[in-house]
């Protein structure tokens, strides 16, 4: 049995309180996007002077990296704070002076740490983002938190990061949420025994935080200091009132007075406080697709319409779309950057991921030619738009299904559906019946199917009755359906994994073979290996899976320091809905 030994010693609770922050950081960003994978590390730099104490330590001490390539930090700290630019202002009270001057100092060390990470990790698949530090027990103490660089790639972002080349601004809410999580981290180790539970906040009060900074980054292009702050609350307040029974719809654009890209159509010659609320919600009644409210964030001008070329890389006008009730979208130059609805905020994203939607088409209809899945994506896109919510059935024995659905549904003569329709035809209870042509055969489809312990007791009738079906359904014919519920969640069945390339399996087991003939294992490579197996654990066979958990039993008994503490892999297993199609071909 191995023994809980720390050896890069800088706290007692050092363990617990990585684990926690870890489990706050996943919380956190799995929220946003699952696809961010965050994880999260302490580093440590000795500033007291002590012996008995390592100089830098890493916690866990499997986190990916080592500490030889830190043993010079403290230098490289002191050379970037020589040219900090802040480095010659000077205030005339010295405590005021003395946390200048240590803010100065702890940029430095972020700088510093930021830069060997770097370069450490030239061609990784993580952007590093790094805390300020607090002193616990003889150590400057960071945290740093890693984020998947494709995660972030899917999600427009803004390019200024400072206010009148200044004042650090958000370029995204992901941004804004990475500031946050790294803050209340800093505000954490001031009471760094707490080990279990270290931040204190919810997920919720976080998401909420970051999203009033990130309308700093907005309302800052107005121009005008009375309108900085509030911003995300007004917005709130706004979009929850109604006007006269009716909910708000509208768009309010967020700019300087005088925007060369704004034309004033209607002036109000007493601008209307933002914080009136009342007054801009009757206001929003007034403008449509043609006429948009103008703010400078502060104050209401009137109305007004986006004449021009905008450019976007001036990031000075935004658009606040006012939906629904109680829900409000911010948008960049027709980009959507953050979404809230009753006061959560989220990441806006597509109703319907569109590449994936053509690249699982094309998998399980074979043959489907480009045509085809346009129209019945256009289709697809109409259909979200039903308030009540409904389905499509679309599959290869759509005229047979219809025969056989009898007084489930009211078959029709095959009419080619066409967009304008598909409101009409999805008005009434049940789904619509379609081939891969985007034929319609039926209407009013009420599907059954065989019993299934694939369904979700959360999710209503609609979605668990078109599991059941497709589970009897999909072996007999290619079959798609898309679950539009509602309250406007999507389902499109099956939801097929994505398609990789075997090859890389084949050489990544190659390379962890190789790792097992070594006298003394590098714990990096093989935690990175064991890493990605796991992630791609569906797409092992049966005999891949065997010879990885050999390998990885063989390295672990190969370990010479078997008292530290180490990550433990269980077995892999193979998936029984593994296929080859799952492979890309090369």
């Amino acid at each position: 049995m191995r023994r809980n030994i720390i050896n890069l010693f800088m706290w007692g609770y050092q363990q617990h309180f990585q684990i926690s922050i870890q489990v706050s950081a996943e919380s956190l960003f799995n929220e946003i996007d699952q696809r961010l994978k965050p994880k999260t590390f302490l580093f440590g730099v000795l500033v007291d002077n002590r012996d008995d104490r390592h100089p830098i330590c890493l916690e866990p001490e499997d986190c990916g990296y080592n500490v030889k390539p830190f043993q010079e930090i403290t230098s490289l700290a002191s050379e970037l704070e020589k040219v900090d630019e802040e480095k010659n202002i000077f205030h005339s009270h010295p405590i005021a002076q003395e946390n200048h001057n240590n803010r100065i100092s702890n940029k430095a060390y972020v700088e510093a740490i930021s830069k060997i990470l770097r370069k450490e990790d030239l061609y990784g698949d993580t952007e590093k983002f790094i805390s300020y530090p607090c002193y616990v027990e003889g150590y400057l103490v960071f945290v740093v938190l890693e984020i998947n660089k494709e995660g972030l790639s899917h999600h427009y972002s803004l390019t200024k990061d400072k206010f009148q080349d200044r004042y650090k601004i958000s370029r995204s809410f992901i941004e804004s949420n990475i500031d946050t999580f790294l803050k209340e981290c800093s505000n954490a180790l001031k009471d760094p025994n707490r080990g279990i539970g270290a931040i204190e906040r919810q997920t919720s009060e976080l998401l909420t935080e970051s999203a009033k900074q990130f309308m700093y980054s907005v309302s800052n292009v107005g121009n005008n200091f009375n309108g900085l702050h509030g911003l995300y609350d007004a917005c709130n307040i706004i979009s929850s009132l109604k006007y006269e029974g009716a909910e708000g719809l509208g768009t309010l654009v967020i700019a300087k007075k005088g925007h060369p890209n704004i034309k004033i159509t209607l002036e109000l010659e007493n601008p209307v406080s933002i914080r009136n609320y009342r007054k801009v919600r009757k206001f929003i009644e007034l403008s449509d697709n043609d006429s948009i409210i103008v703010s400078d964030s502060a104050l209401i001008y009137g109305l007004g319409e986006i004449r021009g070329r905008y450019n976007p890389k001036s990031e000075s006008l935004f658009t606040i779309n006012f939906t629904n009730h109680y829900q409000w979208t911010l948008f960049h130059d027709n980009n959507p950057l953050m979404s809230v609805s009753y006061r959560e905020p989220r990441l806006p994203s597509e109703k319907i991921d569109r590449d994936k939607f053509f690249s699982d088409f094309r998998r399980i209809f074979a043959g489907i030619n480009n045509e085809q899945i346009d129209q019945l994506w256009d289709i697809t896109l109409e259909a979200t738009l039903q308030k009540h919510g409904t389905m499509l059935i679309i599959t290869d024995s759509a005229k047979q299904e219809s025969k056989k659905l009898g007084n489930q549904c009211f078959k029709i003569k095959p009419l080619k559906t066409e967009k304008k329709f598909v409101q009409q035809i999805t008005s009434i209870d049940g789904g619509i019946l379609l081939d891969r042509d985007s034929t319609c055969h039926a209407i009013g489809v009420i599907l059954d199917g065989i019993a299934t312990d694939k369904g979700d007791s959360s999710r209503g009738s609609r979605y668990n009755s078109a599991i059941r079906y497709y589970e009897y359904m999909g072996i007999q014919a290619p079959t798609v359906i898309v679950i539009i519920s509602e309250d406007g969640m999507i389902n499109i069945v099956p939801n097929l994994r994505p398609q990789i390339k075997h090859s890389v399996i084949i050489d990544s087991i190659k390379n962890l073979s190789d790792l097992s003939l070594e006298s003394e294992p590098k714990r990096k490579e093989f935690n990175h290996l064991m890493s990605f197996f796991k992630s791609v654990e569906f797409y092992l066979s049966q005999e891949e899976c065997v010879k990885i958990n050999e390998l990885r039993k063989k390295i672990e008994q190969n370990e010479s320091d078997v008292e530290s503490v180490r990550i433990v892999y269980n077995d892999l297993k193979p998936n029984e809905e593994m296929n080859e199609s799952y492979y890309i071909k090369e």
